[in-house]
């Protein structure tokens, strides 16, 4: 028996008007929220975009947030309970070293990817003795590097002059305008600067290692919400390793909206994808050796009253168990 037809267009019409909005919310009121500070829109933090982008943390049960925010910013959000993470690990090493409550949980990189860039003249570094070089600010990441290629070249800190001029745009503009001799440079600006002429004289990753992005917590959120860190490290795992798997996909991405890597993606792309694809850590773990290496340079700059151990900085444990998992 055929049903009544006016029955059918009681159903035709309203079957449109099933409110998605609606459904939308009930799935997402079901899923843990994950709220992460991040630093900058950088190739290190690509992991948390593409674990997000791609469902990973909404397959763990997890909504992800990533939010901007300044580095220092990120350790005292996460400290007041604002964020469940920060990505600025090393501004979380410095934290733990003075006494915070932070461990670095998960490391995407472990070697800084910065380029030492000089004027077009200068073809090596022992050309710099006597010339000045321009980083953020003394005390700052391109400062210990630059000093670092210097040190292995034989050049004592006295024989080149430092001056602190602000973000790496500002001094790639005064490399430019001749008022410095070199300057260190980060992706993509140092691709841009090679090709504008400049000589890169050094790779800071030959003389350096450093965790660069990541995760950190809360000492009290590691003991309290094991379940959170496990789901969150492995989803940031799968990340990695689906980067470091397939160059399309992650070429692609990079030249999408999510990363701020200048106007020139399409350009830059595959040459950001290559060097970061060298530094990108698979386990999300670094050895006790670059763990106490980190605590050292922290500790010039604080001199903590007592010597820190790594496991006052450092927590592996979910990496371990993330890089063992079948997902």
């Amino acid at each position: 028996m055929r049903p009544p037809v006016n029955l059918l267009l009681v159903v035709l019409v309203l079957i449109p008007f099933v409110d998605t909005d609606a459904l939308s919310a009930e799935v997402s009121a079901k899923l843990t929220p994950l709220r992460i500070g991040i630093a900058a829109r950088s190739a290190t933090v690509m992991p948390l975009f593409v674990a997000r982008e791609r469902g990973f943390y909404r397959e763990e049960g997890l909504d992800a947030q990533l939010i901007l925010m300044k580095a220092e910013q990120t350790v005292q959000a996460t400290i007041g309970g604002s964020i469940e993470f920060g990505s600025a690990t090393g501004t979380a090493v410095s934290a733990a070293v003075n006494g915070a409550e932070v461990r670095v949980v998960l490391a995407v990189s472990d070697r800084p990817t910065f380029d030492l860039i000089s004027l077009p003249n200068i073809v090596s570094v022992d050309q710099l003795r006597g010339k000045k070089i321009g980083v953020p600010g003394i005390g700052s990441l391109n400062e210990i590097l630059a000093r670092r290629i210097l040190a292995a070249h034989g050049i004592r800190p006295q024989e080149v002059t430092f001056l602190g001029m602000g973000p790496t745009h500002v001094t790639y503009a005064a490399l430019k305008a001749g008022v410095i001799d070199a300057t260190m440079l980060q992706i993509p600006l140092t691709f841009l600067a090679q090709d504008e002429g400049f000589h890169k004289l050094a790779y800071a990753g030959d003389t350096s290692r450093a965790v660069q992005g990541g995760l950190f917590s809360t000492k009290a959120i590691i003991s309290q919400q094991p379940d959170l860190m496990t789901k969150t490290v492995r989803a940031t795992l799968r990340a990695i390793r689906l980067i470091l798997n397939d160059p399309k996909f992650a070429i692609q991405f990079i030249k999408g909206p999510f990363l701020d890597v200048g106007a020139d993606r399409e350009r830059f792309a595959e040459r950001i994808y290559d060097a970061m694809r060298r530094v990108f850590l698979e386990t999300g773990i670094v050895d006790e050796q670059l763990q106490r290496e980190m605590i050292a340079d922290a500790s010039q700059r604080i001199k903590p009253p007592q010597p820190v151990p790594p496991e006052r900085v450092f927590d592996f444990s979910f990496a371990q168990k993330g890089s063992q998992s079948p997902r």
